[in-house]
């Protein structure tokens, strides 16, 4: 979503626009995964309850506005269900985990760099389907259902809560599947100042793999 406003154009009368993008999909849980996209714009009037608006003030000493952390290491692991393309294959259970360093750059920004390892079961059904479904794929039934990708990602902090975006390529990939680079997105809820719990989607461009509940401990 993006949007504009600019208040006060007239007296307390201002006017505020926007684009959205909404994409509603069930993140392959289960096949066929219809996705659908809607486009939608907004325009509006905004009205100032005050008669001026106030006067923005610091509450943090000068001393206390520069953040320095030393590099923390982190260890997630992640679950969920999810179904391969083909409607009927069933659903099946996966297992991610994942260790990787970030190093905070500012109060509420860090930088990441890690490794995952995904055990994704579905795709046991899937390349013994593609066996003996599609000879003409060549895929001989034996090739491993597990792939490792490295990744790279950012984590914006919003008190105990932070948005986690990464980019991820797979360096063991044994199997086609959708392409080699991966996205992931979510949302990570501080329990304490060292344990985590994360909701995430993972995809292939706009395509949805899987949506994972995970734990994690940050050290």
């Amino acid at each position: 979503m993006l949007s504009y406003k600019k208040e006060r154009i007239f007296e307390r009368f201002g006017v505020q626009a926007g684009f959205s993008l909404i994409h509603y999909s069930n993140a392959n849980v289960k096949a066929p995964n219809a996705s659908t996209n809607t486009l939608a714009l907004n325009l509006g009037l905004t009205y100032s309850l005050d008669d001026k608006d106030p006067e923005y003030q610091y509450t943090l000493d000068d001393s206390d506005r520069k953040f320095t952390e030393p590099i923390r290491y982190n260890l997630v692991f992640r679950s969920g269900i999810n179904e391969s393309d083909i409607v009927g294959s069933g659903q099946f259970p996966f297992y991610v985990v994942s260790t990787y360093a970030d190093k905070r750059i500012n109060r509420k920004s860090a930088l990441q760099f890690g490794t995952d390892v995904f055990f994704s079961n579905f795709l046991k059904e899937l390349i013994h389907f593609k066996s003996v479904s599609f000879p003409e794929e060549n895929v001989s039934g034996d090739e491993d259902y597990k792939r490792v990708g490295v990744f790279a990602g950012h984590e914006l902090f919003i008190n105990k809560t932070s948005l986690v975006t990464q980019f991820g390529y797979y360096v063991y990939y044994p199997f086609d599947f959708e392409g080699r680079t991966y996205l992931r997105i979510g949302l990570k809820r501080y329990f304490t100042k060292n344990w985590f719990g994360a909701l995430t989607l993972k995809s292939h461009g706009a395509k949805a793999e899987a949506v994972a509940l995970g734990v994690g401990i940050r050290l």
